[in-house]
This record gives C-alpha cells, sequence and structure tokens, in this order.
C-alpha cells in the first residue's frame, strides 16, 4: 500500500522519488522555520504591548517629579520616600476651612499627578490672595513608583490600601495590591497621615485613573453629584471591587470626612483640565455657602 502511494505521488508530481522526498522536507523544514519566527515576532508583539504604557508612563511621571522639584512655587518637603525622594506638598490660602488634594498615590497614574499639579499652579498663580480657606495638594504621594512607572511603591505595597483601618488585611489576590507587612508600613503612607493629623481637613480629594467615575466616602454624596454636574462623570459609592485599607476608608468611614475619590478616564489631558478645574474649585467652596 505503501509503494502503490509513494509511486502515486511521484506521477502526479512528475518527480523522481529522491527530489520528492528532498522537497517535502525542504517544505517542512521551511513551514518549521516559518511557524518558528512567526512565534517569536507575536512574543515580540505581546512584550511591546505590555511594556509601552510603562514606558510612558514612566517618561511622563519622570517629567512630573522634575517639574515639581524645578517649579518656583513654595512647594514644602514632608518626607521622603522609600528610595529617598522629596514628597512634596503646597498650602495655598488660609482659613478654618481646609481641603486636602492627593495625586499619585498609584504610580502608574501620572494623569493625576498631572491634575494636581496643574490645580496648584493654577490656584497659586490666580487665587492665591483671593482664597478665604485653605488648600493643601500634595501631587505626587507616591515618587518612586511614579518615576519607575509602576503601580506601588519600591517596596512593592499598594499605598491605597495600607492604611490603619479596621479593614485593613494581609490577604491580596494581585502583587500589584500587598498591602504591606502591616498598616502604615510606608514612608509615602506615614506623610500623608502626618498631612491629616497636622491640618485636620474637612474634605479630602485623591485623584486616580482610569474609571471615570466618582466615589465617594463618608458624608461625600452631595459634593460628589454637584461635582458631576461638572464634569459629567457618574457617582459611584463602590468603586466595584474591594479597597481595605484606602484613604477613603481612614478619612471617609472611619473619621466622617467627606472623601472623593476622582477618578479620570484615560484621555487627552486638555480635556481632564477642562472636564475638571471647576469641579476641582467646587471642593473648596463646597460647604462655604
Amino acid at each position: 500500500m505503501v509503494k502503490i502511494a509513494h509511486r502515486f505521488l511521484i506521477k502526479k508530481l512528475n518527480v523522481i522519488p529522491g527530489r520528492q522526498i528532498q522537497l517535502v522536507i525542504t517544505k517542512h523544514s521551511n513551514r518549521s522555520k516559518n511557524n518558528f519566527l512567526l512565534s517569536i515576532l507575536i512574543v515580540i508583539i505581546i512584550i511591546g504591548f505590555w511594556c509601552a504604557p510603562a514606558a510612558k508612563y514612566q517618561r511622563l511621571g519622570r517629567l512630573l517629579y522634575q517639574r515639581v522639584e524645578s517649579s518656583r512655587l513654595p512647594w514644602q518637603t514632608c518626607a521622603r520616600s522609600v528610595n529617598g525622594r522629596n514628597i512634596k506638598f503646597i498650602e495655598i490660602g488660609s482659613g478654618a476651612n481646609t481641603t486636602m488634594i492627593f495625586g499619585a498615590f498609584h504610580g502608574s497614574e501620572p494623569l493625576s499627578a498631572q491634575l494636581a499639579i496643574e490645580f496648584a499652579e493654577f490656584l497659586f498663580h490666580y487665587y492665591k490672595n483671593r482664597l478665604e480657606c485653605r488648600v493643601v495638594i500634595v501631587p505626587i504621594v507616591n515618587p518612586d513608583g511614579l518615576n519607575l512607572g509602576l503601580r506601588t511603591n519600591a517596596n512593592g505595597v499598594d499605598l491605597n490600601r495600607n492604611f490603619p483601618v479596621q479593614n485593613w488585611k494581609r490577604e491580596y489576590q494581585q502583587r500589584s495590591h500587598f498591602p504591606g507587612d502591616h498598616p502604615a508600613s510606608e514612608p509615602e503612607t506615614r506623610a500623608v497621615l502626618n498631612l491629616i493629623h497636622h491640618y485636620r481637613p474637612n474634605r479630602a480629594i485623591s485623584i486616580h485613573t482610569p474609571l471615570e467615575v466618582i466615589n465617594y466616602d463618608g458624608p461625600a454624596h452631595q459634593l460628589a453629584m454637584r461635582m458631576a454636574m461638572l464634569n459629567g462623570y457618574p457617582v459611584s459609592r463602590e468603586i466595584g471591587y474591594p479597597t481595605p485599607g484606602s484613604l477613603g476608608s481612614y478619612c471617609g468611614v472611619e473619621r466622617n470626612i467627606p472623601t472623593i475619590t476622582l477618578e479620570l478616564p484615560e484621555r487627552n489631558f486638555k480635556q481632564l483640565w477642562k472636564e475638571n478645574r471647576d469641579a476641582l474649585l467646587l471642593t473648596l467652596i463646597y460647604d462655604l455657602n
């Protein structure tokens, strides 16, 4: 049967037996080589797909960090990160009513830092002598993560799961959600805690990306609704997944401070600024009317 099939193939292809075998082997070899090269190409594309956003975040993060470091605004250093980078804040205005604004808890969310920096510069240039309240802005809570394009700090801790609250827990599902070995284990978290204890804010705003939602904790529902009238984002009490050990739990749930987690969409920054400038201004005067 094999011999009959072999003769049939030779007749149909009109080649001598030796060349037929060589042709089949050559085709098989070329096909294997092509499959191997295709596999390598797919791997390169996948690596590029995953690495490109991190590289983009890292470049923007470094630029934003240097923007604050080289700024002529009266930034103050409240602490240093795990790797010794400055954690800076600015205080604008005066009065008993204080709003605190935080950016870049997660280093892979540079737009949050960019919005906080832009807002600080805007307030300083246009409102510093006109504000009848006080605003304290910490645009880069996580300078190591921002410079590396990473969600976590240099110790691999998710700073927004590292606060000393009743719902803090050691268990976590994703490596990037590691809450630390114990609450407030990280210098960046302790820096935020020290500022909160010092200023005793009437409101706390934490800027994140990319969910496009106004999440709130504590007595902040009305503030969230009024912000939504200005930026058009949906309002939700839940973020869609548990966040034990968060700033919202610390300020909003356990201290009854109106707390907003402003989740920006990932889009052109000019559009984000247009959407959120007035919404952030509202947070300064919300309960002053």
